[in-house]
């Protein structure tokens, strides 16, 4: 297991938009250096939760907590520990493929030159080390996701919160994603929120919202 691997419990969380509840009385765990599905039908709270995950949304009750170990400390959620996947790239469409995955460390401070390195390690990870140059504008959609779970790579968050990767994608693409995101559990705990199968199947834990989050509310 990663010494940075990150365990994320959520306890009684409720979280309301004025009358609309997105979800209410959820507890949830999520182990360290494992792929977790979170799964639920449309408007159960699965982008909500991610966003309290993250520390972007805040909670109307209940608690999340980050821990390093069992006999660590729990720490509040804080947006510098985790690395977004949206549904779609994000891409910078005239940019190349570098830049695109580059501005994740560049944010968070390191040197141009150090950015770069990251950057092209995590693009072989992915198997996108070809295209570095290549105008991010000309890639598939697959290879779009792909340049988008590099740059959560090249980020070195401890946490990887991936919102419907596989929307759009083709099954072979989607396979190739499920395998990345298994690679990468040596470095991130990673939340991936999906109605697809495939991730479904491929990931070592599932949390159901429907139960605690519909039936609650």
């Amino acid at each position: 297991m990663p010494m940075n691997a990150v365990q994320i419990d959520v306890a009684d969380a409720t979280v309301r938009f004025g009358t609309t509840t997105a979800f209410a009385g959820l507890d949830a765990h999520f182990p360290a250096a494992r792929v977790t599905a979170l799964v639920g039908p449309s408007g159960s709270g699965k982008s909500t939760l991610l966003a309290a995950i993250s520390g972007y949304q805040s909670l109307g009750t209940g608690r999340v907590e980050l821990r390093n170990s069992p006999t660590c400390p729990s720490s509040p959620p804080d947006p510098g520990r985790v690395a977004w996947v949206p549904q779609g790239s994000n891409a910078l469409g005239r940019r190349s493929v570098l830049d695109n995955v580059a501005i994740a460390p560049l944010a968070s401070g390191a040197p141009l030159g150090e950015a770069h390195e990251r950057a092209v390690e995590a693009l072989e990870v992915v198997g996108l080390g070809a295209l570095l140059h290549q105008q991010a504008r000309r890639l598939s959609g697959g290879e779009l996701q792909r340049v988008a779970l590099a740059r959560a790579l090249a980020s070195n968050k401890e946490v990887i919160l991936a919102d419907e990767p596989s929307a759009n994608l083709d099954a072979a693409n989607t396979d190739l994603i499920a395998q990345i995101l298994d690679g990468l559990t040596a470095r991130a705990t990673i939340v991936v929120a999906t109605h697809d199968p495939v991730l479904v199947a491929a990931a070592e834990v599932t949390v159901h919202m429907r139960d605690e989050a519909l039936d609650a509310a």
